[in-house]
């Protein structure tokens, strides 16, 4: 390891990282892990970068030193933010594969038990079947998981950036509340939320501010699409300012001139679940338990709307195209993992009306040793302009 002062974390933290993630993966009688998601590659190495549409490895041994296996564009990246010492890169017209092969014969690892990612968006099935090929010797586990066993629970390093990076959050969604008016169009809502996160310290996050109006705010995930508000429009918006990875979401609801009476209702029910969830997180209860608090709350109601996702995810170190690690853990029906003190969540309880739009307040927090912790913070209310 190059030992430096002047990366996101002390060469301690990284240390921890990789001395817990060599325990795991003793536990599977594992030689070397090949991970090949991003997140974990950030979150072991310090790397981040929005070009890992092009193959990008980290290769961790039990022992010795990792090697990471970049494309040659990205190699001024590892040398300025990680504590790598070697690097390995491909160039645009070589087989990344072929160089992750020639980099396991050079480690001596070409024969031995190799943990991978199946489950990975960035090393597709063909990628992984012409590893297999190259590799005969070897036997391939697949490990998805354990690299993300570490991310789950925070350190206190890794809150503190959570929390800087939440008041980016309130920013951008205080100067979103603020653009809403008859006559604006969404993009309008959406530059100004840009420019106030960002003014706030935002680094470029995973996702861009989710801004829709009318009936726009009941469709999942619709995001600016110029559309002009008109008076009795929903809008519906949520984003998360980031900080060295780090995202904190926050999603508010509200209206252009007064709302259809139903609304009350909704919001009226939508806290109470929030609020009943708030209490119910704490360690050793399951995400399954927790979920089913803020789904009963809402499924008894007699208004109309529906929660058609999960009440949680896990959110943390994120890359596109996600800033949650929902794929590591979601607080949903039937789940049985167990929360910790030092997860960390977006809390979002919500109802989709249709014809109307959508009615949510959720935050990013932390289960403490003994309850939940709300990162974010911002007035829990439908807003009227």
């Amino acid at each position: 390891m190059r030992q430096r002062d002047d990366l996101v974390f002390p060469m301690s933290e990284y240390e921890r990282r990789l001395t817990a993630l060599r325990e795991r993966m003793a536990t599977r009688g594992l030689d070397a892990v090949i991970t090949t998601i991003p997140e974990n590659i950030c979150y072991l190495s310090g790397f981040e970068s929005p070009g890992h549409y092009y193959f990008n490895a980290l290769i961790i041994p039990i022992e010795g030193e990792p090697v990471a296996v970049p494309r040659q564009l990205e190699v001024s990246g590892y040398e300025e933010l990680t504590w790598l010492e070697n690097i390995r890169f491909y160039t645009d017209t070589e087989d990344a594969i072929q160089k992750l092969y020639k980099t396991l014969v050079e480690a001596d690892l070409h024969y031995k038990r190799l943990g991978y990612e199946k489950n990975s968006w960035f090393f597709t099935a063909a990628q992984q079947d012409r590893l297999f090929a190259y590799c005969p010797p070897a036997t391939f586990v697949d490990c998805s998981g354990l690299v993300e066993a570490g991310r789950l629970i925070k350190s206190d390093l890794e809150i503190d950036l959570m929390r800087q990076a939440a008041r980016a959050t309130e920013a951008g969604m205080q100067a979103g509340v603020d653009a809403v008016a008859a006559g604006v169009t969404e993009n309008d809502i959406a530059a100004e939320i840009h420019y106030a996160m960002i003014k706030a310290g935002s680094e470029w996050p995973s996702i861009q501010p989710f801004v829709a109006s009318g009936y726009r705010g009941a469709i999942g995930h619709a995001t600016w699409a110029g559309r002009t508000l008109e008076d009795g429009d929903c809008v519906m918006l949520e984003l998360a300012g980031c900080l060295k990875r780090y995202h904190a979401p926050l999603m508010r609801s509200g209206f252009v001139g007064e709302p259809d009476p139903v609304v009350k209702t909704a919001e009226k029910i939508v806290h109470e679940a929030f609020e009943a969830t708030v209490a119910a997180i704490k360690p050793g209860v399951s995400a399954g338990e927790v979920d089913a608090v803020a789904r009963g709350i809402i499924a008894a109601s007699q208004f109309g709307g529906t929660q058609a996702s999960r009440t949680a995810y896990s959110v943390g170190i994120g890359l596109p195209p996600d800033w949650g690690e929902g794929q590591i853990l979601s607080i949903q029906p039937n789940e049985p993992h167990l929360l910790e003190a030092n997860m960390t969540f977006h809390l979002l309880p919500w109802v989709q009306l249709p014809g109307i739009g959508g009615i949510s307040f959720s935050e990013t927090i932390r289960v403490t040793e003994t309850g939940c912790e709300l990162l974010t913070s911002f007035n829990r209310s439908v807003f009227v302009k």
